[in-house]
């Protein structure tokens, strides 16, 4: 009925070299609209909006990661019992606030000219820290009354498929190289360099919570629990039912079932995935593009090598797991014991990549 397996049917490469074409025009647009705010603010103000600046500041304090699936539904009676930092994304900020614990980073990574009105307007985050980069909605970054922290993204290019020389002229091979290496000169040459007051750079990972584990590891927080991190529907539930403002309203969303064929055939649920549906290593329901993203968080674990717990209920298996009560209850400390070494955590994400 559905795939099995969470191998994908394209190349990471080939599957990144997608989602940059879609993105690329408005990330650059945005990096120019952007500049004389940022510059404004770091270079002119002398604010410490760099995320270089914060560079290890917080070593040894544990942080919650959320994301918006289903699993978030454990934590969020305990949230008001939480001593720690939250980093959230821009979609769940508003659902922790209403629920007890305005998050203390709010995460922006999309550059859809549409976060402000949808995730924004009408809310006070005020204390909390945006943390984005100068490529997101220009006006999220302008509204914004709280602190900020800018990052660049990082996008190393790379040839990823055989370039055919045999019976081509020299433009035509230059054509197909140019093509593979798109935003190249971009993200390793002209961001650094005009934006080079930022000082710190974050590679790009697929979704806003692989980007928030980059950035609350190079601020030294640690140990960092995932939560909601489920990247999969289990019992075919969309996503944690969201709180937002709206004309002054607290307004909270249905719980969407998504749309599927059960295995006597009867069709069930109302909201169509978006994408490929296949059935993870674990048996939960996912889609191809979060299985990517899966890949991805697997990619920053090895890469960076914080002490990263889920305490998801998804289709992560190859980090440790905590109970996200006894996190809450210990306030996120003396967990050392399960803690891994280097060799260990490269050890976990290599044998993942080895099975896909």
């Amino acid at each position: 009925m559905y795939r099995v397996g969470e191998k994908a049917k394209q190349t990471q490469e080939v599957r990144n070299s997608g989602v940059l074409r879609s993105w690329f025009n408005r990330w650059v647009w945005a990096s120019y609209a952007n500049y004389e705010q940022v510059e404004r603010e770091i270079v002119k103000e002398k604010k410490g909006y760099s995320l270089l600046k914060h560079h290890k500041k917080h070593n040894g304090e544990p942080a919650i990661i959320v994301g918006a699936g289903i699993s978030l539904e454990k934590l969020i009676p305990l949230l008001k019992k939480w001593k720690g930092v939250i980093f959230a994304p821009e979609s769940m900020a508003s659902t922790l606030q209403y629920y007890g614990h305005l998050p203390e980073y709010i995460c922006l990574f999309d550059a859809a000219q549409t976060a402000w009105s949808h995730w924004f307007h009408g809310h006070n985050f005020r204390k909390s820290t945006l943390v984005t980069h100068p490529s997101a909605d220009p006006q999220t970054l302008e509204r914004w009354k709280g602190k900020k922290i800018y990052y660049l993204m990082m996008h190393w290019a790379k040839l990823y498929g055989k370039v055919e020389q045999e019976g081509k002229t020299l433009a035509q091979v230059e054509k197909e190289v140019k093509s593979q290496l798109l935003g190249f000169d971009f993200f390793e040459n002209i961001l650094p360099a005009v934006y080079n007051f930022v000082g710190a750079s974050i590679l790009n990972a697929g979704c806003v919570v692989n980007n928030a584990i980059e950035v609350a590891n190079f601020m030294g927080f640690g140990p960092l629990f995932l939560c909601g991190v489920d990247y999969g529907f289990k019992n075919w539930i969309n996503r944690y039912p969201g709180v937002m403002k709206k004309k002054g309203r607290w307004v909270k969303e249905e719980l969407i079932i998504i749309e599927h064929e059960e295995e006597d055939g009867i069709k069930k649920g109302t909201a169509p995935s978006g994408r490929e549906i296949i059935i993870s290593n674990n048996g939960i329901p996912t889609t191809d593009e979060q299985a990517e993203y899966k890949i991805a968080l697997l990619s920053v674990y090895k890469l960076d090598r914080p002490q990263l717990f889920d305490c998801s209920d998804g289709i992560i298996t190859e980090l440790p797991k905590l109970s996200i009560e006894e996190v809450v209850e210990k306030n996120g400390r003396g967990f050392e014991k399960h803690y891994r070494t280097d060799k260990e955590i490269i050890a976990s994400a290599d044998a993942y990549f080895h099975l896909k």
